[in-house]
């Protein structure tokens, strides 16, 4: 190759290099000014800068308190929250926006005509403080704060919950990745149909449930440490669902999967109760509520496809691997309506310690079906 020829290519090189390095910005948010000494919203600057991001560029939210409403997350962008910055949930339900579906997704609704109805129809269940519909290629990294503010609001559901703190639907190739949620009004994490999608070192604290996705396809939750006042992990019509090296400690379940699913590993995680924070819903009772704020771990892992409403469909290929269960009323559980199969459970260097109610592996509930294949290989239960 000529040096006139091995020069032009290093140019071209270099001219590339440098071009996809000025058109990747970094964009940060500017604080808008405080008026009459109360902190002003946030939201427009930040949204404001969101928009004005290109293909490949961080939003950059720096340190300090960022007081908002809904924000709304774009394709191909990086919502960095620095390390010493909070964003915070305004303290104002009726301020937030809502995810609006755009095809039928009613097969993920649950408790229609209860105090518990989910409807993705629903504009007051679907609020979030950030929100991330039709969305791909989207990364929320940085090492900062999340804080939901346990906002109440009395015509949401159990006529208490509010917004929930990040809201994705119908979404593809997300990154969650090194923030601390906190305090959620709702849900720490809502997905709806989402693909491709990793969770990971994230630390979330006190709410409802921690992650909780309907619909989701090639998931990874790895290296979380969950602490909350519900679910830990919920959800279901998964396909392809890694949960690994995580802790879950929760005052109801560590891992809740109310819809059928296939192919879901849970791996090297320890799952422990009692719960370090209350049970939410009987927190926010009235004092005449004959149930006591609790802090009670249900079960270590419960699969109970129909428990909140039809949810018709297989759950198979379920395996539970190097997993601890501690201090729980039984360490695994399951039921299956008559909409419902059941393939194979498989459990390997499953123990079960400190177990206050059923000492056996697996607890079978009221239910019409068994699994076709149930194996077990050095579980133990103990008192």
């Amino acid at each position: 190759m000529s040096t006139h020829r091995i020069l032009s290519l290093f140019l071209l090189f270099a001219f590339t290099a440098f071009h996809a390095e000025v058109s990747a910005r970094r964009i940060r948010v500017a604080p808008p000014r405080a008026r009459g000494g109360n902190p002003a919203l946030c939201t427009e600057a930040i949204n404001r800068a969101i928009a004005k991001a290109g293909e490949g560029d961080t939003v950059v939210i720096g340190a300090g308190n960022w007081t908002t409403a809904t924000i709304h997350l774009k394709s191909h962008l990086t919502l960095m929250i620095e390390q010493g910055a909070t964003v915070v949930a305004a303290s104002d339900p009726e301020i937030y926006d809502h995810y609006q579906p755009t095809h039928d997704m009613t097969r993920y609704d649950t408790g229609a005509g209860t105090r518990n109805a989910n409807l993705t129809g629903d504009a007051r269940w679907t609020r979030a403080l950030i929100l991330g519909q039709n969305v791909e290629d989207v990364t929320l990294c940085g090492g900062g704060i999340i804080d939901g503010m346990h906002i109440e609001d009395p015509l949401g559901e159990e006529q208490m919950r509010g917004p929930h703190t990040l809201l994705l639907a119908e979404a593809e190739n997300i990154r969650v990745e090194g923030l601390r949620f906190l305090r959620a009004s709702n849900y720490a994490v809502l997905g709806y149909e989402l693909k491709d999608c990793r969770f990971s070192r994230l630390n979330i604290e006190q709410g409802w449930d921690g992650i909780h996705i309907r619909g989701g396809e090639r998931i990874v939750i790895a290296d979380c440490d969950i602490a909350t006042g519900d679910d830990a992990l919920a959800g279901g019509y998964w396909q392809g669902m890694e949960i690994r090296r995580c802790r879950l400690n929760s005052s109801c379940n560590g891992l809740r999967i109310i819809e059928p699913s296939e192919q879901v590993r849970v791996s090297d995680c320890e799952i422990y109760g009692p719960g370090r924070f209350p049970h939410r819903t009987r927190l926010e009772r009235p004092i005449t509520d004959p149930l006591p704020a609790g802090h009670d771990l249900i079960y270590g892992i419960v699969i109970e496809p129909g428990a909140w409403g039809k949810a018709p469909g297989r759950t198979d290929g379920i395996v539970i691997e190097n997993v601890s269960i501690d201090n729980s009323w039984a360490p695994v559980a399951y039921s299956m309506g008559e909409d419902n199969t059941c393939g194979s459970l498989t459990m390997k260097n499953v123990a079960g310690t400190h177990i206050r109610g059923v000492a056996q592996p697996v607890n079978r509930q009221d239910c019409v079906r068994s699994w076709d294949v149930m194996t077990l290989q050095n579980v133990s239960v103990s008192k």
